[in-house]
């Protein structure tokens, strides 16, 4: 797909150093998030590895791939539950989806910085309980691809399954040793997971419904002007934007 070239980093020299070189490494634009608050998070992570300042952190990360994938991991911002805010989701159940539905008994639908998981799932059991009939073409996506694996395995934690209902417990999901939860088979075939860097990877169109709840307030506000109005274009006339 057509990438937008990232845009300058900000901040001092040794952090926009840093976040040059990760994404020479890694593809990852650490530029497109608020660079105090960043600076401040990298700072933290290199003085808990007994590191001085960000240009030793780079080398040692470059170095060894296993350090990258673990500073990754910490970097990569997800935070997530089944239905969090559930209130939110009620308004999803009662007003918006079966506004969306009276237009088209087939909704497309974007969770865009899925996570693991945990958005997606909670939309696709609201899509089946609201409309078990339709063809449902639902895309779950995410800059890291090992979170993208996660997802697509559809476990989850105790702390995970808080909001959801003993109902939708029995009905959707099935209790492993850990203990975990396992969603259920249908619900994860109905999903199709793909790698994307929302502010430079091509967007499909004709969303009814756009999820992003997971990434955009990290951006800094040139980065969310862009992806607002790139969601616009993503949309339908008439569709909606939850964050």
């Amino acid at each position: 797909p057509a990438r937008q070239a990232p845009a300058p980093a900000e901040g001092s020299p040794e952090y926009v150093r840093f976040c040059e070189g990760v994404r020479k490494a890694t593809g990852i634009d650490l530029g497109q998030y608020r660079p105090a608050q960043m600076e401040r998070r990298l700072r933290s992570f290199a003085q808990r590895q007994g590191v001085n300042d960000l240009d030793q952190y780079l080398a040692s990360l470059v170095r060894d791939r296993a350090a990258m994938d673990a500073f990754l991991d910490r970097m990569t911002i997800n935070v997530s539950e089944l239905f969090r805010n559930p209130e939110r989701f009620e308004d999803l159940e009662k007003t918006v989806i079966p506004s969306l539905l009276r237009r088209s008994g087939s909704l497309k639908i974007w969770s865009a910085g899925c996570s693991y998981g945990a958005e997606v799932y909670s939309l696709m059991i609201l899509l089946k309980e609201l409309a078990p009939s339709g063809r449902h073409d639902v895309l779950a996506a995410d800059i890291d691809n090992r979170i993208i694996a996660r997802a697509k395995e559809g476990r989850f934690a105790p702390s995970d399954m808080r909001n959801v209902t003993p109902a939708r417990r029995n009905k959707w999901f099935a209790e492993q040793e850990g203990p975990t939860w396992q969603v259920a088979p249908e619900l994860r075939r109905a999903v199709t997971f793909r790698q994307m860097d929302l502010l430079r990877d091509r967007f499909d169109s004709g969303f009814d419904l756009i999820a992003c709840r997971n990434v955009v307030i990290y951006f800094n506000d040139d980065a969310k002007d862009v992806l607002y109005k790139r969601f616009l274009d993503a949309l339908r006339p008439g569709g909606i934007l939850f964050i």
